[in-house]
């Protein structure tokens, strides 16, 4: 497919595109555009693309055990409670709520 058109341009950026020859006002411009585009590109899927996320990717909740003692102690002091923290396995983390 080849077509021609013609952009008009403005102080305040593109205000159009016209398949003619534009009237133009005393603050525009106009670029002429030619276009070649081959047919195939109509023809749908227009982009493919193929995403692979490999195992090596996907690191596990990793939390050390300083981690986990310093956030113990910090809770306890902001609130004044014992607090009993747990690191549950990962069959458990679905449901936080549920009762063993």
């Amino acid at each position: 497919m080849k077509e021609q058109a013609y952009l008009v341009i403005g102080p305040t950026g593109i205000r159009g595109v016209r398949k003619s020859k534009p009237k133009l006002g005393f603050d525009e411009i106009s670029v002429r555009i030619e276009l070649d585009i081959p047919d195939t590109i109509f023809k749908r899927p227009h982009i493919e693309a193929y995403i692979k996320v490999g195992d090596e990717a996907i690191t596990p909740n990793k939390i050390s055990p300083e981690t986990f003692i310093n956030t113990k102690k910090l809770i306890e002091q902001e609130t004044g409670m014992k607090i009993d923290l747990r690191i549950l396995p990962a069959e458990k983390e679905d449901n936080p709520n549920e009762q063993s």
